[in-house]
């Protein structure tokens, strides 16, 4: 309270500061919010918490009851095929990062744009999916040369659009915004404004030219995008100088990450630069690995505020994706807990 709180107000300004005291008092149990409201008043920024509440109409009323039917994780973006020596299989960020998410033990809901014969939906059996209509799926297929990797994208599906997000949903504790191929629009990501907000910024970072080959660009829309989200994550591997983008957006939100597949990660928290590694695993393949862990770092950082901590689980978490094929390697929370635990 005495030295976060003037922290984030430095950084994001009052308004920011009210919204982010307002999304964490509605999460407190009755008995803790009355230990908020007698907290005395933060001297540095002459703020007064029971004033504050007050002023958000929320100081008497109490916790809003979520109906269970509403996912209190919700990923944004392109289900998609992935195609690996002529075989279609389930790819896109959306798809490692809902399903790692619920089998993590969250009630998850995905929005996303699929043509009306994707095949792979049973894989989401207790997800809640709310379909944009595409005439399309989005196909990606992966040629290597040499050992390097080189992507093509053959189909798109529909974008997506701030009306696609059913309104019910738009209280969930964390919606991640995960596109793959541009397919979200800027102010989609305003429909969650008591969320956690995260974004995984590969979709934005790639581009395409006429035969389908995918590139790396520059992210024109950081500066816009990152006004309001709370966590940035992507991989080292999406643009040519990762650090230095990541120093550069860390100005902008509270929290960066690098993913480096089945290494771990680098936060970039309050002008610190933490290395988190993973533990040694026999790597079969990477692919998903980052959206993984992604998907348990923003459940377990909603959990505990400790971006340190979470980034242990996610590295725990991911490293049982790159065991396996595809979405096969998602573990359970008890599997990615006692590894974690094994690994301290």
């Amino acid at each position: 309270f005495d030295v976060n709180l003037p922290l984030y107000f430095e950084r994001n300004g009052w308004e920011k500061t009210r919204q982010r005291c307002l999304w964490g008092y509605r999460r407190l149990s009755s008995d803790t919010k009355h230990l908020a409201l007698s907290l005395s008043k933060n001297h540095a920024l002459k703020l007064n918490i029971p004033d504050l509440l007050a002023a958000g109409d929320c100081a008497d009323k109490p916790t809003r009851e979520v109906p269970v039917n509403i996912p209190d994780f919700v990923a944004v973006g392109h289900l998609c095929y992935d195609l690996v020596d002529g075989r279609r299989i389930l790819g896109g960020a959306a798809s490692y990062a809902a399903l790692t998410a619920h089998r993590l033990g969250r009630s998850v809901g995905i929005v996303t744009a699929v043509a009306a014969d994707f095949p792979f939906l049973e894989r989401f059996t207790g997800i809640q999916i709310e379909n944009v209509p595409s005439h399309s799926t989005t196909t990606f297929r992966n040629v290597y040369r040499n050992g390097v990797r080189e992507q093509f994208i053959s189909s798109v599906g529909a974008p997506i659009r701030a009306d696609h997000i059913p309104e019910r949903w738009t209280s969930a504790a964390v919606a991640y915004f995960c596109p793959i191929a541009g397919e979200i629009a800027p102010d989609v990501l305003r429909r969650f404004p008591d969320s956690l907000i995260a974004i995984g910024a590969q979709g934005w970072l790639r581009e395409w030219d006429e035969s389908g080959k995918v590139k790396k660009k520059k992210w024109v829309e950081a500066d816009s995008l990152l006004s309001c989200v709370d966590v940035a994550i992507f991989s080292e591997l999406d643009v040519d100088e990762p650090y230095t983008l990541a120093e550069d957006i860390a100005r902008l939100t509270s929290v960066v990450i690098v993913t480096q597949g089945c290494r771990g990660a680098r936060l970039f928290v309050e002008g610190r630069k933490i290395p988190v590694h993973s533990q040694k695993i026999e790597e079969k393949d990477a692919t998903g690995a980052g959206d993984a862990f992604a998907a348990a770092f923003l459940v377990k950082y909603e959990q505990c505020g400790d971006a340190v901590e979470a980034a242990r689980f996610a590295c725990s978490a991911a490293s049982f994706v790159c065991e396996k094929e595809g979405t096969e390697g998602i573990p359970t929370l008890h599997q990615a807990l006692a590894r974690m635990q094994k690994r301290s």
